[in-house]
This record gives C-alpha cells, sequence and structure tokens, in this order.
C-alpha cells in the first residue's frame, strides 16, 4: 500500500472577512467528492483547522488549515493498486473545480508525493528545497558495521550508490569525478603517486589507473560499498574493484587517520591526495555490541565535523610532496555557509596554501556542487 499526498494553496485576494464564505464553497467542492467534516468539527462555522474524510473511503482524507491570507488542503490517499494516476486527476479536478468557484483566487498544487514506496523517493538540497528522485529497483541492500549502504537503479541516472539514504554517485556522474581529481582542468598523473581517501565507489580509482600513475592508494573504511560497487556500479568502477592489489594500485581496508597518521611516521610522501571520504566522520560508538561501529552524531555536530576536518587534512599536508596536491569535494554550492567554513579551516591550516574551487552540476545531485584543489606553498603546475 502507498500513500499519495497532494498539497494545495489557496492564496486569498479578499479580506479575511470573507473567509467563511470561501470555506463554504471550498467545503462544498469537496463534498462533491464525497469528503465531509469528522465529528469534531461539525459545529464550528469557520475551523481553523479542519480534518474532512471520505465517506467511500475514510483513509482518504483532507486536512484543511486556514492561516492569515491564505488557506491549505493537505489530501491523502491510501492506494492499494499503486496508481498514481488517479489521484493525480483527482486532485487536478479539485483544483479545476476550486479555481472555477473561487475566481479571485490564486489556487496552486505539488505534484503528488509517494510515499510508502521500498525506498525513500526524496532528498534535501544544499539550500533546504525538496527534490523527488526515480528510483525504480532496489539492487543492493546491506546493513555494514558503519552504515546503510544502497544500490538503486534510477531511470534517468542509472546504478546509483546511497549511504544512510544519501545519494553519493551514479553512473550519470562522471563530471563529480572528473571535476574531484581534475582531469577537466588539465592534471594528468602519468608516474605520479596518489593516495585516496574513501572513494569506496571505485570511480576515482577507475579513473586514475587510466592514467598510467606509478602507484595509486586506496583506503576505504567500509567494504561492504566496494563489495555492492563491484557488482552493482560498473559504470563508476570499471573492473577497478575486482582485486585489492594490482600491478600499480592498492586497495587498503581501514581508517583513513590511522593510516594517514602511520605514513607520517614512515615519512612517506604522495604527489596527490585525493580526498572523497563522507561529510560526517565516522568513529567507534560502544553499545550492547561493542565489536560494531555506527555513524556517530554528535550534540555539537559542527564541532566534530570541522575538529575531524582539521585532523585529515593536517594529516594530508604532511603526507603530501612540497610540489603535491590535495584534492576534494566541498559541498552543495547554494550552502554558502558551509563553504565560507570550509575557506576559513583551510586558511588556519596555512596561510600559504593556493586553493581554487570549482562548481559543476552533479546529476544525480540535482544541484551544483562545490571542488576545491590545494596546492602546497611553492608547488609546480602539474598540469
Amino acid at each position: 500500500m502507498l500513500v499519495f499526498t497532494t498539497l494545495f494553496e489557496i492564496r486569498l485576494k479578499d479580506q479575511p472577512e470573507f473567509f467563511v464564505e470561501i470555506w463554504r464553497k471550498i467545503e462544498n467542492v469537496l463534498k462533491r467528492h464525497k469528503f465531509s467534516r469528522s465529528q469534531a468539527y461539525m459545529t464550528e462555522e469557520l475551523p481553523p483547522v479542519c480534518f474532512l474524510q471520505n465517506e467511500g473511503d475514510p483513509k482518504t482524507t483532507a486536512l484543511v488549515t486556514i492561516a492569515d491570507h491564505f488557506i491549505t488542503i493537505d489530501f491523502n490517499e491510501m492506494s492499494i493498486d499503486h496508481d498514481v494516476t488517479k489521484h493525480r486527476l483527482l486532485a487536478k479536478n479539485i483544483q479545476n473545480e476550486l479555481e472555477d468557484v473561487l475566481p479571485l483566487c490564486a489556487i496552486k498544487r505539488t505534484t503528488p508525493l509517494q510515499r510508502g514506496r521500498e525506498i525513500w523517493q526524496y532528498s534535501e538540497l544544499g539550500d533546504g528545497r525538496i527534490a523527488e528522485d526515480d528510483y525504480a529497483e532496489i539492487l543492493f541492500d546491506e546493513r555494514s558495521d558503519y552504515q546503510q549502504v544502497t544500490i538503486a537503479r534510477s531511470e534517468e541516472y542509472g546504478n546509483l550508490l546511497l549511504l544512510d539514504g544519501l545519494v553519493n554517485l551514479s553512473e550519470n556522474d562522471d563530471v563529480y569525478t572528473r571535476t574531484l581529481i581534475g582531469l577537466d582542468e588539465g592534471f594528468r598523473f602519468d608516474d605520479q603517486t596518489i593516495l585516496i581517501l574513501g572513494g569506496g565507489d571505485g570511480a576515482a580509482l577507475n579513473q586514475l589507473l587510466g592514467q598510467s600513475p606509478a602507484m595509486v592508494t586506496m583506503v576505504e573504511i567500509d567494504d561492504v560499498v566496494i563489495r555492492g560497487c563491484r557488482t552493482h556500479l560498473r559504470g563508476c568502477c570499471g573492473e577497478s574493484l575486482d582485486s585489492y592489489k594490482g600491478e600499480n594500485y592498492q586497495i587498503i581496508i581501514g581508517d583513513c587517520i590511522e593510516l594517514l597518521r602511520h605514513y607520517v611516521k614512515e615519512g612517506r610522501k604522495f604527489d596527490y591526495v585525493i580526498s572523497d571520504i563522507t561529510d560526517i566522520p565516522i568513529e567507534e560508538k560502544s553499545g550492547p555490541n561493542k565489536d560494531k561501529k555506527s555513524q556517530v552524531f554528535f550534540s555539537d555536530v559542527n564541532h566534530s565535523i570541522w575538529g575531524f576536518f582539521r585532523d585529515v587534512y593536517e594529516l594530508c599536508l604532511e603526507v603530501t610532496h612540497d610540489s603535491g596536491y590535495i584534492m576534494t569535494h566541498v559541498g552543495a554550492s547554494s550552502n554558502k555557509d558551509l563553504t565560507e567554513s570550509f575557506k576559513k579551516e583551510i586558511s588556519k591550516l596555512d596561510k600559504n596554501l593556493a586553493t581554487k574551487y570549482i562548481h559543476k552540476h552533479v546529476p544525480s545531485f540535482e544541484e551544483r556542487w562545490t571542488f576545491c584543489h590545494i596546492r602546497k606553498n611553492g608547488a609546480a603546475d602539474k598540469k
């Protein structure tokens, strides 16, 4: 069973004293579609909120709310046959009838929201707007020690990786990977040493191996991501995840901070460090099963995120050659506060770092994304 919801807004051009008349016309339209007030609202002439049920199907409801200069209707319908077309047609008919009886009102409605599907179809963009996805089938769904790893098929974007329900990459997002590693900016990696932090989808590794590097080391904390993408996201990873070690690459399953600290002690350096880790750090959390790890949500989230950020990037600078680059994604370009915070944190690390910010639209994200290429002081141009 699915629940379809259409939201109406009736914007009033009359003065509020005419609300009673307008409400009567709205109620008459709903009555024609067999909606009647529930018992609790029978006596009020102009209830601020009114709940109505369909006489033929009590699970089909309308919630009417009266505000200062507009009225909203939340129209909900439970559907056994999953036919959203019938719901959309009914909502359109109600809108047409409301427009006929309320010619001085502006009446708008949303496309039907759909709840109850196997996978949640909605995501929040960087500036708080809502986006609707088109997942048609779940191909892989497994709870790891760290997160829920899901790969779904999208009609528009091909197979797509979600971590804890958030879109990470689709087979149609080549622009994300090319921008992250600077291919469209002219960077070349022949005979270079590269460290990838995260990147369990294999897209960056796959692109880099096509550039004849000397050695690529990738550290990914969650092997479940690699297993899922190896089978179901081959449009991104190609054959790069088929083996954990090759002639000029290796994949290490582990914590990137621990590995970075190890490389610092060793004095190991890389020409490029590419950070493709998730936005919120994953840390060990004690619980009933002490062997399990999960993502931690801190009471002071900003402090924890930027503390993690500083730990990672301070270590990245230590393992990068003086002629090297650190490349990373930042977040949604529409989230100005995030970008400004990122810039401030980078400046705290080293005042002499040269940074370049690139903004590209990523198809499955449905918005522009910000990337940053960080050049250490005195670095030669490697493009």
